[in-house]
């Protein structure tokens, strides 16, 4: 049976015209990247802060894909630059967004549907057969942004209930789309639609020859204002105050009781991990590429860590979520200047000592046979040695030369390990125990984890 092949050779993109357009996408692709995960903080809702977990992971794979198919097209793997001032002002004017319900909007109403149909127009228009790599790559974006975008539309539905809501988000909507449309949208040629019936891409002129931007033209830097800790819902709550804590203490810690103490403790240390790495997202564009997708692999896991511990504080071990405090005793590093002093402490001693703390737990859980506890400990535990063999590669790696630095970081991070294993210390109990860091090759027999208290990260 013959082969019927109804593609034929031409589009409207050579490949200098792909590349700038690719560079675009990736743009917007890190942008969204950056401004979900510098958001997740201020945003009270824990389902919103779990999902901005998976989206700032999915524009990370994004933007990474798309570089890997610019260095295929002889430009920079992680090429990426606004078509526009003007679009560059756009993104820094949404970044700036205060309100949930406004931020959503921007995201989830105007740039990801846009970029949905640039998508599929550049993968309609291209040539089929000589770009098909940019065709399959831009037709599997698209599908993931469309997830996106039927999230957000459906928590936007549960936000804007009255209609003094509805009619604000169609106002946020309207003035956003107006300012899309005067920038020229994402690639600088208008906002280019697939779904017009019978047009012909092939029939138009190739697009106007543009200059390659680069680093040039406006760019702005996100930062957050500095807070005592993230943004949470009702009724979880924050304290400082060490007696708050007495409603954790159980007659038997390995009981259901004691579980249910732990695991909800366990659970601000996975909100509060979501958070900073999505701060630091935010708020380092010059890490090397590769760490930052680790870092929004690490929000990824967290994010899911979220969803894990607080259904198994509902549904295995009874807690009404919220009926005890979460410390004050992290997040201050989060405004920390410096990105591998947040990762110091977080990732190369706490989380090294969590995966001790999870291996313990799950001993015991097995212990008393509660199996499903213990099975989870366990698959936490794992996750937990990705994030600690983060902070140990990057922190060698980008103070190799530095030596007097690395030794700062370990200066810095013991007193601040110290201030957080006194908050935690049981009354009477011994000196804190030892500080060890990751990133330090201790002497042969040393060990790397130790016994600890501190439950968080």
């Amino acid at each position: 049976m013959p082969v019927v092949d109804r593609r034929e050779f031409g589009g409207r993109f050579p490949v200098k015209e792909n590349s700038q357009r690719l560079a675009n996408y990736r743009y917007l692709e890190v942008q969204l990247m950056e401004m979900i995960g510098g958001w997740s903080h201020t945003t009270p809702q824990l389902a919103y802060k779990a999902t901005f977990g998976y989206h700032v992971y999915d524009h990370a794979l994004a933007a990474d894909l798309l570089g890997e198919r610019l260095e295929q097209l002889r430009s920079g793997r992680e090429r990426e630059e606004p078509a526009t001032d003007g679009f560059a002002r756009l993104c820094e004017h949404v970044w700036n967004l205060g309100s949930t319900a406004d931020r959503l909007v921007a995201v989830y109403r105007v740039l990801e549907p846009h970029l949905v149909s640039t998508y599929v127009y550049h993968a309609d228009a291209t040539d089929p057969l000589a770009d098909a790599p940019t065709v399959r790559l831009l037709r599997q974006l698209a599908s993931m942004d469309q997830s996106h975008v039927a999230w957000g539309q459906a928590v936007l539905d549960s936000l804007t209930r009255s209609p003094g809501d509805r009619r604000r988000a169609l106002e946020v909507q309207a003035d956003l789309e107006a300012r899309l449309v005067e920038c020229g949208g994402v690639t600088g040629q208008g906002v280019e639609s697939h779904w017009l019936t019978f047009h012909s891409a092939r029939a138009e002129e190739r697009p106007r020859t543009r200059t390659k931007r680069g680093k040039g033209g406006y760019r702005f830097r996100k930062r957050s204002p500095a807070r005592s800790h993230p943004v949470v819902e009702p009724p979880f709550w924050f304290s400082g105050n060490k007696e708050d804590f007495a409603v954790y203490r159980a007659e038997d810690e390995w009981s259901l009781e004691g579980f249910r103490h732990k695991f909800h403790q366990l659970l601000y240390g996975e909100v509060e991990t979501t958070d900073r790495m999505g701060k630091m997202i935010a708020e380092f564009p010059e890490l090397p590429w590769e760490m930052r997708l680790e870092l929004a692999h690490q929000m990824w896991d967290e994010a899911r860590h979220i969803e894990i511990v607080a259904k198994a504080c509902e549904d295995e071990l009874g807690a009404r979520l919220g009926y005890g405090p979460w410390p004050l005793v992290w997040w201050w590093m989060q405004n920390e200047e410096d990105p591998l002093k947040r990762i110091t402490v977080t990732n190369s001693w706490s989380e090294a000592n969590l995966m001790h703390t999870l291996r313990m737990w799950r001993t015991e859980a097995e212990k008393r046979g509660y199996h499903r506890i213990a099975d989870l400990c366990d698959y936490l535990q794992a996750d937990e040695l990705t994030h600690v063999k983060l902070a140990t590669n990057w922190i060698r790696r980008l103070t190799e030369d530095r030596p007097e630095y690395r030794e700062e970081l370990v200066h810095w991070g013991t007193e601040a390990a110290r201030r957080i294993q006194e908050f935690y210390a049981p009354p009477g109990s011994e000196p804190p125990e030892e500080v060890h860091f990751t990133f330090v090759r201790a002497d042969a027999g040393a060990p790397a984890q130790v016994n600890s208290h501190v439950i968080g990260e």
